[in-house]
This record gives C-alpha cells, structure tokens and sequence, in this order.
C-alpha cells in the first residue's frame, strides 16, 4: 500500500507529463500530451465549481477546450497567469495541428509568473532539439502552476485518473 506522499508523487499530473514524455519526443506529441493534461485539469475545475458541470462537460463540440479556459478566465476563477500560459500552449497545438513545420525559432516562449514577472524560454545549452525543450518546460511549467492552483482552491491535489 502507497503512503500519502506516494500516491501524491504518482498521482501528480506534472510527473504525469514527464512520463509522457518518453513515448513523445516529437514537439507534435509534447504539445499534444500537454494541452490533454491541461485540459484535463480545466475540466476537473469545473466539475467542482459548476452545479451542472455535466453540460458543458459532455458538449464536447459546443465547449471546445478554448471556450472552456474563456470561461473559467471570464468568471475569474483561474487567474491571469495561467491563462496566459494555457493559451500560448493552445495557440501552438493549433499551429501544429494546421501546419507541418513551425519555425519554433520565430516563436518567442514568454512564461507568465503569478507576481506578473516573464520568463522566456530560451534553453542557453546547445541541445540537439532546442524547441523540443521549450515546449517541456512551457508545459511542465504551466501543469505546475494549475496544480498547484487547484490545490489552493481545493485543498486537494487533484486525482489522475487517466
């Protein structure tokens, strides 16, 4: 049997993504696997914040995953930092999903922090995927910064069940 600090290390839904990672290692497949958790995430939101969560969980087609951070950001229940990171996360798997090849080298990776601070992502290593690391650490990041997010509003870290 886990211990509570067990279950809380394999339930994270950061370390959730890094496992992913090892299956992807393509930017499609990061981006993929993150933007899945985050809206994952999003949706546990609000199961416990709306009474009749169920209708706009089960109207997939109506409460696309951009309408749904539009929600939750319009209604102030996530804050802006998040917001902002969440979508910058959607905007790439848009541009993923319409184009074959993206110049991640045009794209500036501007981190929100909650005091308001930026960080931009610029891995200063000379890795053999530069782009492939700013999009682990975007996601990674932002997982972070929801979870942790929920566990302040909650009181409780949220459960994975995938």
């Amino acid at each position: 049997m886990m211990t509570k600090s067990e279950k809380f290390i394999y339930d994270d839904v950061t370390m959730d993504y890094i496992e992913l990672l090892r299956h992807h290692e393509d930017e499609l497949g990061l981006v993929i696997k993150g933007h899945l958790l985050i809206e994952y995430l999003l949706n546990k939101i609000i199961d416990k914040k709306f009474k009749k969560a169920k209708l706009i969980l089960e109207d997939s087609r109506s409460f696309t995953f951009s309408v749904k951070l539009k929600i939750l950001y319009s209604l102030g229940i996530i804050p802006t930092y998040i917001y902002q990171n969440i979508s910058f996360i959607n905007k790439i798997r848009n541009r993923l999903a319409h184009t074959l090849n993206i110049d991640f080298d045009k794209i500036e990776f501007i981190f929100w922090k909650q005091d308001k601070s930026t960080i931009i992502i610029n891995p200063k290593q000379k890795k053999k995927y530069p782009e492939r690391h700013k999009i682990k650490l975007y996601c990674g990041g932002t997982l972070t910064q929801l979870r942790n997010f929920y566990y302040n509003e909650f009181g409780e870290f949220p459960e994975i069940d995938l």
